[in-house]
């Protein structure tokens, strides 16, 4: 008999397999002072909140890995954290089918004054290649010497003096176009009820449009498959009547696309944006969802954008709960 023919029956609960959640936990806990930064770095580069964060997970799930199978401590954990998110975006990037679009015709110079680049930034989502984006946002954005930036890279300072070049001056063209990536938008009518259904915590009604084999991921934090697990998980745990305080889910456009925004409404009546929903529908039903529970300047980025009040989760469960 040879490994493949060795079939996995019982359950994949091993001592090693809970070590290596601890493992991932203390990574994590030990990057926490620069997750901040890496947000923003991923959301220059991504172009938007949605996909920054995506970006962010995951760079953290392969810098976990990298960090596994490295044979000498990491000198530099800021630097090595970029380079691994430009690598993770450029890998993303490459299978990407991009699709034309006009942006607003207003450009930056191709100075280096912060707050001009930045707010080019927020305009030119998609414009620029990989190496181009990641050279200008690391040189720019986050004070990154030529040599730092050559070294995040795996490239030489001349390599990135044109990469600069070259940025900047796209950024001044007059005729620049940008790619952006397209999302399929759920029916209305679904995100609708299922916002009422979490508004009146009517679990059997929100898990009837669940498919059996939906599945949901709480960024950062766990995944669940098939309904009946994402009921007794994250639907259940987050309506919970014995909580002094209720959600309630607001289906909004944001950014260009309908999501369901959760807000905490406290016993005083005060509410506060506290998560986002993304769903992806297959036959009139929820295929997956996503939530944004743990992702704090992702969520405080939505709160802006709203003009609204959060009430941010960091980016874990406390010790011992959950």
């Amino acid at each position: 008999m040879t490994v493949q023919d060795v079939v996995v029956t019982t359950e994949l609960d091993l001592p090693a397999v809970r070590a290596a959640r601890q493992a991932r936990k203390d990574f994590l806990d030990r990057l926490e002072p620069l997750r901040k930064d890496l947000y923003a770095y991923c959301r220059r580069l991504a172009g938007n909140a949605y996909d920054a964060e995506d970006l962010v997970q995951e760079s953290l799930a392969r810098a976990f890995n990298q960090a596994a199978q490295a044979n000498a401590p990491i000198q530099n954990p800021r630097a090595w954290l970029f380079r691994v998110a430009t690598n993770t975006y450029v890998d993303g990037y490459r299978k990407q089918l991009p699709v034309p679009a006009e942006l607003p015709e207003q450009t930056a110079p191709p100075a280096t004054d912060p707050i001009e680049v930045r707010d080019a930034w927020r305009e030119l989502v998609t414009l620029l290649p990989p190496q181009e984006r990641a050279a200008l946002a690391l040189k720019d954005l986050f004070g990154f010497s030529l040599a730092e930036v050559a070294d995040v890279l795996r490239t030489s300072t001349g390599a990135v003096k044109a990469a600069l070049h070259r940025g900047r001056t796209r950024l001044d063209a007059p005729d620049r176009a940008v790619s952006l990536r397209g999302r399929a938008e759920p029916d209305r009518r679904l995100l609708d009820a299922v916002a009422a259904a979490f508004t009146a915590y009517d679990v059997p009604r929100l898990t009837s449009l669940l498919l059996e084999n939906a599945d949901s991921e709480i960024l950062g934090m766990l995944n669940e498959c098939g309904a009946e697990q994402i009921r007794d998980g994250s639907i259940e745990h987050t309506l919970d009547l014995t909580k002094p305080y209720r959600y309630t889910a607001e289906v909004v456009d944001l950014w260009g696309e309908t999501v369901l925004v959760i807000r905490l409404v406290d016993s005083d009546g005060k509410s506060s944006v506290n998560d986002l929903m993304r769903v992806v529908a297959e036959d009139g039903k929820v295929r997956s969802i996503s939530w944004y529970y743990f992702c704090p300047n992702f969520l405080a980025e939505v709160a802006a954008e709203l003009g609204e009040p959060v009430i941010l989760n960091g980016h874990r469960y406390p010790d011992g709960k959950h």
